[in-house]
């Protein structure tokens, strides 16, 4: 239903808006990501209006993909792109644009190897989250995951608003953010807020998205609940983890989810004993978590101890909530208590991991090279970019 329309000058649309009765923009317009083909866009008006996309090329004619219902909570899906690549696009309802032209990008095919995305958790406040927005809006990353609690105290859907989608805003309108259940978003309704306000991929086992798997370009990506989903073995999830992770054939394999297997603050026994076992039988790559607000970079981890070869975890939960203390554990290759987020680039057999603090400055960093050594896991080659890596820094 995509009919081609010429351009219009935004800032004619725009004069048009301010004169259109009863009709506000209160959220949006925000990217999501259905699936590994297609984008959403979502906004929220205070009235009922139809909705409308227009987007295209960087240079080209506009497509237009419209909903005559009249709603609040607008959703178009954009399908049939181009993979990776970028489109111009605007939001319209009435015929009238609600706000001015932005850009995302397309997710990207199985055969590009190579991409940049971000991590990030526990946002709370708005002067943290701001400051990452603006860091991801000025960088060319395709996408963040947030590892959980995106929204304080218990994750109430009024929150949502002031806690984020306001805060988060300048990344927003350009690439999505697909999180992991928190324990504090579960405390309203089991987490249904965070699930209406996101548009995420579903899985095949429980048809939901309370975890999920996507992928980008030559990498997988699952997102598991550890909060109010069973996942020990036998239970819907941990089935569906280790189908997926028996049956891809993607270069890399990221993971993450809430509470960390491993911490210098507080470790989750529970999920270091059921699965990462199974991390390591898949030759999982990098785990991410949160919950502990704090920086955490372990060395490479097999059968519960560091060793050259195994699994990395990372926990970010710098996101804005009161920071956490922490005593350092003999894995731990770097602990900080320091907000920040993660921004990781992916070339072919080669990974780069960066921890910026909020003005972007690298405080710790990672080479993962595959195409060195040999054996059933790779070695991890350690490189320190922006300060000389200090085991257990804290500033």
């Amino acid at each position: 239903m995509s009919v081609a329309r010429p351009a219009i000058a935004i800032s004619a649309i725009l004069l048009s808006a301010l004169s259109l009765p009863g009709l506000s923009l209160r959220r949006g317009p925000v990217i999501g990501r259905p699936d590994d083909e297609s984008v959403a866009v979502t906004w929220i008006t205070d009235a009922p209006s139809d909705s409308r996309v227009d987007y295209g090329p960087a240079a080209g004619d506009w497509s237009t993909v419209r909903s005559e219902e009249a709603v609040t909570r607008h959703r178009i899906v954009l399908g049939g792109l181009i993979p990776g690549a970028v489109y111009r696009y605007r939001i319209l309802s009435g015929d009238v644009a609600l706000a001015e032209e932005s850009t995302f990008r397309a997710p990207r095919g199985s055969t590009d190897t190579a991409f940049r995305f971000a991590v990030m958790g526990d946002t709370d406040g708005t002067s943290v989250p701001t400051r990452i927005a603006d860091r991801l809006a000025e960088s060319d990353v395709d996408l963040a995951i947030h590892t959980g609690d995106v929204v304080y105290p218990a994750g109430a859907e009024q929150d949502y608003d002031a806690q984020f989608f306001t805060p988060m805003a300048r990344w927003l309108r350009r690439g999505p953010v697909l999180p992991a259940l928190g324990n504090h978003d579960a405390m309203t309704d089991g987490g249904a807020p965070l699930l209406s306000d996101f548009v995420l991929p579903k899985n095949d086992a429980t048809h939901d998205s309370r975890f999920y798997s996507f992928r980008q370009g030559n990498a997988l990506f699952l997102c598991l609940d550890v909060e109010t989903s069973a996942f020990g073995a036998g239970s819907p999830q941990y089935q569906w983890l280790e189908r997926v992770l028996s049956e891809t054939s993607s270069s890399w394999k990221f993971i993450y989810f809430h509470t960390p297997a491993y911490s210098s603050a507080h470790s989750n026994r529970v999920v270091r004993l059921v699965l990462s076992p199974l991390f390591e039988r898949y030759g999982v790559d990098v785990v991410f978590a949160g919950h502990e607000h704090l920086y955490e970079r372990t060395f490479a981890i097999r059968d519960f101890v560091s060793s050259g070869r195994g699994v990395v975890y990372v926990t970010e939960g710098g996101g804005g909530a009161n920071l956490t203390s922490f005593r350092p554990e003999e894995y731990s290759a770097y602990v900080a208590d320091r907000y920040g987020f993660v921004e990781v680039e992916v070339a072919e057999q080669r990974l780069t991991l960066l921890a910026r603090d909020p003005t972007g400055v690298v405080f710790d960093s990672l080479v993962i090279d595959k195409s060195v050594g040999s054996g059933e896991r790779m070695p991890l080659l350690l490189r320190s970019r922006g300060r000389p890596e200090v085991p257990h820094g804290r500033e």
